[in-house]
């Protein structure tokens, strides 16, 4: 079972992200910095949102809601460029909803880099694709009032 996205604007996020892990994973600087700008051009706060659901969502695949620290313990050959290595500020995006800060605003272009950055980081850490956790931020995002870690049953979240 799928839910793929259905709407221009869901598959232009998800193919951003995917490519923007992607060529952070293999040290493309222009590729990840293509894919920032395409994230970028997308509505806000709607973008910010599935990019926030997506990091919970995978650090929730590496532990229990607060268990993930700094420094995330990327493995052994993962070949991360010193632009792309994140910093522990970037944790602060996995509590933005608990402690009600407010979404990124679109004149700040850094926050889509480090919530990507962020992305990148934990799937790393997951040793995980973030097809299906985008599929599920997405459906989570504005197609479903249920909670997200619900809707898809063949993305085991936690571990």
């Amino acid at each position: 079972m799928s839910y793929p996205p259905n709407t221009p604007t869901e598959r232009a996020l998800w193919s951003a992200v995917v490519d923007g892990v992607r060529a952070a994973g293999t040290s493309d600087r222009a590729g990840f910095e293509a894919a920032v700008s395409r994230l970028r051009r997308l509505p806000r706060p709607w973008a910010d949102q599935v990019l926030d659901h997506t990091a919970e969502l995978l650090a929730e695949e590496i532990g229990p809601p607060g268990s993930v620290h700094w420094p995330l313990p990327v493995p052994a050959g993962a070949g991360l460029a010193p632009w792309a290595r994140a910093d522990p500020s970037l944790l602060a995006f996995l509590s933005r909803r608990d402690h009600g800060r407010p979404a990124a605003t679109p004149s700040d272009p850094e926050e889509t880099t480090r919530r990507l950055l962020l992305i990148t980081h934990l799937a790393l850490v997951a040793q995980v694709g973030v097809g299906a956790f985008l599929d599920v931020a997405l459906v989570g995002a504005g197609r479903s009032s249920r909670p997200p870690s619900r809707l898809v049953p063949h993305c085991r979240l936690g571990r």
